[in-house]
């Protein structure tokens, strides 16, 4: 997902979700080249193994995620579900909506969900699809309070390219499609549910030059 649509600062993600946050651990250091992958869990199922794993969102156009070696469970599932709602929502556009399992990933109260909506909707307004790989790295989760949790990842659409419905890329590409604006670092706010169920409830992210958008460039 590109997050444009999230307009208060990163840092600001934990004052506005404070059931999802807390202070990161001291020694989990921010470092380019994790992981992540698709699929809301409940804790302790375990996770994937570490690794690069390619996932088909739509025909022509796949997420190509990195896992970390997570040995939490908690974690790891916090990972897998912050993976599975940007699979799942570049496989909405790529589909032209046609697939609409995103949803499913997101609270249906919060912020994120309107946000994910509007996001997925613009495509379909416009009549566009996309092709291509996007990247997805860097996973980890710098915090865990009771059912919330934070997720960050790196970003890399610089594979991506817009199309018209029938496949075809469009002539001028977006500014967010191409470096620096498509590499930049995703957080978002998840909640665990009732159902054991983890979900998105609040997106951030962080652009360059931000220092750490800084720090998911290759």
């Amino acid at each position: 997902m590109r997050p444009g649509l999230a307009t208060a600062s990163l840092a600001s993600a934990c004052a506005l979700l404070v059931s999802a946050c807390a202070a990161p651990d001291a020694d989990r250091g921010f470092t380019p080249g994790g992981g992540v992958a698709p699929a809301a869990a409940a804790s302790g199922t375990p996770g994937p193994q570490p690794g690069t794993a390619t996932v088909t969102a739509a025909p022509g156009l796949t997420i190509e995620i990195e896992w970390p070696d997570e040995p939490d469970p908690k974690r790891s599932a916090v990972i897998k579900a912050f993976a599975a709602d940007f699979t799942a929502q570049w496989r909405a556009v790529g589909t032209s909506g046609g697939d609409r399992s995103y949803v499913k990933g997101i609270d249906a109260e919060s912020s994120a969900y309107m946000d994910a909506v509007t996001w997925v909707q613009g495509f379909l307004k416009d009549e566009q699809s996309a092709r291509g790989v996007a990247r997805l790295y860097a996973l980890r989760v710098p915090s865990v309070v009771g059912r919330g949790a934070e997720a960050d990842g790196c970003v890399d659409l610089t594979g991506v390219r817009l199309t018209d419905r029938e496949g075809i890329p469009l002539a001028r590409q977006p500014a967010w499609l191409k470096r620096p604006r498509a590499v930049f670092l995703q957080t978002a706010g998840l909640g665990h549910g009732g159902d054991g169920v983890w979900r998105i409830r609040l997106y951030r992210h962080a652009d360059y030059p931000d220092e750490r958008a800084k720090e998911c460039l290759r």
